[in-house]
């Protein structure tokens, strides 16, 4: 693959993701993704390493805390080889009418034009104000 190639495949993961199509997004994650949420899981409870099953549980997690959904836009990217780079901003609010307003990066390592790694790095003192999660 090609880091066109690539960078094609994670921005149409975003684009299936903002426009509700999970499992088309989902399509594009390799069976043995791992999508590292960043943070300290006993300051951040979100944080930690994630199996697609996972994924699948923390999203979950995220549409109960933010009903409404969270718009992400993504404001640049960069590749080298079978990496993208993508920087974005994401918007929403709460369930508990607080307003989630982070700048995001998102780390991609791609396999055979499926997304193998993700790491997402963030302000997780704001999405912890704002997403506050409960056991």
């Amino acid at each position: 693959m090609t880091t066109t190639d690539n960078t094609g495949t994670v921005l149409r993961f975003f684009e299936n993701f903002n426009a509700g199509n999970a499992e088309a997004a989902f399509a594009l994650l390799d069976e043995q993704v791992v999508w590292r949420v960043m943070g300290k899981p006993d300051r951040f409870p979100l944080a930690g390493d994630y199996d697609k099953d996972g994924v699948v549980r923390l999203l979950g997690t995220v549409g109960q805390v933010m009903p409404n959904g969270v718009e992400l836009k993504i404001t640049s990217s960069t590749a080298q080889d079978d990496r993208v780079v993508v920087e974005a901003e994401s918007h929403g609010v709460s369930a508990a009418g607080k307003v989630y307003d982070n700048r995001l990066i998102y780390a991609f390592e791609l396999r055979d034009s499926k997304i193998l790694h993700i790491r997402e790095y963030f302000d997780t003192i704001h999405a912890n104000d704002v997403m506050v999660v409960t056991d």
